[in-house]
């Protein structure tokens, strides 16, 4: 125990020009580097004070990250104001083992999915957000601890989000932090909802949420092959597309008459699906071009699914996942896999070993060689479900491509709900009573 001590204790006296030079030898991706640095600040008092924060290692970009407002101009009213984008981080948390020979339980192997996302970095501080949604989560109790120790914990990272909410321009003349309130388009839709109730709808009112509303974001540090430009892309306005640089002055509308349903950047170019499942790639020229023609079907309407997702697997391959709403907790999914020689979505009934979590504003996918807890070939995502009541609620769905059952985890899954609830093994622990 003697000899651990004082192990210990050399560690502790690293010069500190030698550990700022493993610091920067971290991870390359900022998110992984971020966590990394976190747990190397973390392993004792004089660690955290002689390794700078991320942040003050790099010029980094610290978000929210204000985004000029509007994408494309609307004459129908004034509104005024910006976009801010903000960068969520998904992970997966589990226990650490307290021993190399413990074996931890089926329950708490099984890890817990964590989505924050950052309000200030350089304090450590971040706003947990329901996994598959860009909503804040209202559901902490009281016994979650208010820090988590990363020594104590194994964090892997899965996945990184972005979303973009208005501020409307008294927030910014005001100071006062709106984007930790409820965000004005949520708010907006709200009052239309009362509206449409009685019929009276304010049409300036709707023409500014349809300005503000953004269904999804794609992000790259490096859009085109030899570019570092930060940029955006994002659908908006009833599926238009709308193209961001960062420095620029006004975003650049994508010309298309399609509706897209989801937008990702993949293997250095832009990818977005429209609702009858056609895609087109946008380069550097900032033209859509149609790379995969739409689902087989007829006329003009949707084919296949009301809602389509696009999903990046571990292996580097791109999946259109198809949804298809039905009554009540009722909804199956197809899932195909992008066939880029011959430029057609190919239908697949089996993951392999990957597992797809599809959200209403981020689609991510792991493996389970990496998380061998976890079912392949499955997938997951939020669903709409009712209560004993008979009240409309949210719940996690599952779909097993395997056997095609799909429905709420709780009832499908059981042994897999610790992943989407708060687990026991956070809470913290009473302090040791004096003697």
């Amino acid at each position: 125990m003697e000899e651990t001590t004082q192990e210990q204790q050399q560690w502790s006296r690293l010069p500190r020009e030698i550990l700022i030079t493993i610091a920067k030898c971290l991870s390359k991706t900022a998110a992984a580097a971020r966590l990394d640095t976190l747990r190397l600040r973390s392993v004792c008092k004089s660690w955290r004070s002689s390794i700078p924060t991320f942040n003050q290692q790099q010029e980094t970009l610290h978000f929210p990250l204000g985004l000029p407002f509007p994408i494309s101009p609307n004459p129908n009213h004034s509104l005024r104001g910006r976009f801010s984008l903000a960068q969520s981080t998904i992970y997966f948390l589990q226990p650490a083992p307290s021993s190399p020979s413990s074996s931890p339980s089926k329950s708490s192997s099984l890890p817990w999915l964590l989505r924050v996302e950052e309000k200030d970095a350089e304090k450590g501080k971040w706003k947990p957000l329901n996994p598959l949604s860009k909503v804040s989560t209202d559901s902490i109790p009281k016994w979650f601890p208010k820090s988590l120790n990363l020594l104590d914990l194994r964090f892997s990272q899965i996945g990184v989000a972005y979303s973009i909410r208005f501020v409307h321009e008294d927030a910014r003349t005001t100071g006062s932090n709106k984007e930790d309130e409820e965000d004005w388009t949520t708010m907006r839709i709200k009052t239309l909802m009362e509206q449409s109730s009685s019929l009276r709808v304010d049409a300036t009112l709707a023409e500014e949420f349809k300005s503000t509303l953004i269904l999804r974001v794609a992000v790259s540090l490096s859009p085109w092959s030899g570019s570092d430009d930060y940029a955006v892309m994002a659908i908006h306005n009833q599926g238009k597309l709308g193209f961001y640089k960062l420095g620029d002055e006004k975003w650049i509308p994508i010309s298309d008459e399609s509706k897209y349903h989801d937008v990702v950047h993949h293997r250095g170019k832009f990818y977005a699906v429209d609702y009858q499942g056609g895609a087109v790639v946008i380069d550097s020229d900032l033209t859509a071009k149609q790379t995969v023609p739409p689902l087989s079907g007829h006329g003009c309407g949707p084919r296949g699914g009301q809602i389509k997702f696009l999903v990046k697997s571990g292996d580097d391959h791109l999946y259109l996942v198809d949804k298809f709403p039905g009554s009540k907790s009722v909804v199956h999914l197809e899932v195909y896999k992008l066939n880029e020689t011959n430029k057609k979505w190919e239908r697949v009934n089996h993951l392999n070993d990957q597992v797809f979590f599809v959200g209403d504003d981020c689609c991510f996918s792991v493996s389970t060689q990496d998380f061998p807890a976890l079912k392949g070939n499955c997938i997951y995502f939020p669903l709409t479900c009712y209560n004993f009541y008979g009240e409309e609620d949210f719940c996690d769905g599952v779909q097993n491509l395997e056997n095609g059952k799909c429905g709420p985890v709780e009832l499908f899954q059981p042994d897999h709900m610790p992943m989407f609830t708060l687990p026991t093994w956070l809470k913290s622990k009473p302090p040791a009573s004096k003697k």
